[in-house]
């Protein structure tokens, strides 16, 4: 593809993204604490996203392997919870299978147009302190960066409609989890701020 034909199969990209994105802000599907940021991205001519999570606990039900292609979810939480709010989810324990107590970090899918592009925003990941931050997909117009934090947290608590722990151990678990998607969200924070800082 020549210069022309790059900047033109971007563009259309951007723009299919940037639509999917408002749809989904009108839907109530994307996670609140990063509607602000993903705005701002919009603005920018060089990026765009196609996939994003502000980070989560949840609840999923699944096998031994956690093969998402084999899962659902029974509940996930874009906030901090308490002991409560997952006892009240545990009342409707499924009669197979396991359930995992899962906490995932953000992530971020990044659409950049070249590979000069995408190799800044890594050097730009890189000295802010993401580890896990790479190009998943490279092609002409259209190269996608995947961007992540480290904090995660996975265990099985339940199998076959049976708690497998006791209530001190699963308060336990919910004060660690929370623990960790606090320290998330704080990381998310300055991730924002350094971002724009530097992009806008």
């Amino acid at each position: 593809m020549n210069s022309q034909e790059i900047d033109t199969r971007f563009e259309m990209l951007k723009q299919h993204h940037t639509k999917t994105l408002d749809d989904a802000i009108d839907n109530g599907l994307v996670d609140t604490p990063i509607i602000d940021f993903l705005t701002e991205i919009k603005k920018l001519p060089n990026i765009f996203t196609s996939s994003s999570c502000s980070g989560r606990i949840m609840l999923l039900i699944g096998d031994e392997d956690e093969n998402k292609q084999n899962s659902s979810f029974l509940k996930k939480f874009h906030n901090t919870i308490t002991l409560s709010d997952l006892k009240q989810e545990l009342n409707n324990l499924p009669e197979n299978g396991l359930v995992w107590l899962k906490v995932e970090p953000f992530i971020f899918h990044f659409g950049l147009k070249d590979y000069d592009s995408a190799k800044d925003l890594l050097n730009f990941c890189r000295d802010f302190g993401l580890k896990k931050a790479g190009i998943i997909s490279a092609r002409d117009g259209k190269f996608t960066c995947e961007v992540t934090n480290t904090v995660y947290l996975s265990t099985v608590i339940a199998k076959n409609g049976v708690l497998l722990i006791d209530e001190k151990y699963l308060s336990l678990l919910v004060d660690i989890a929370n623990q960790k998607l606090e320290n998330n969200f704080e990381k998310l924070k300055r991730f924002i701020s350094d971002f724009l800082k530097k992009y806008q």
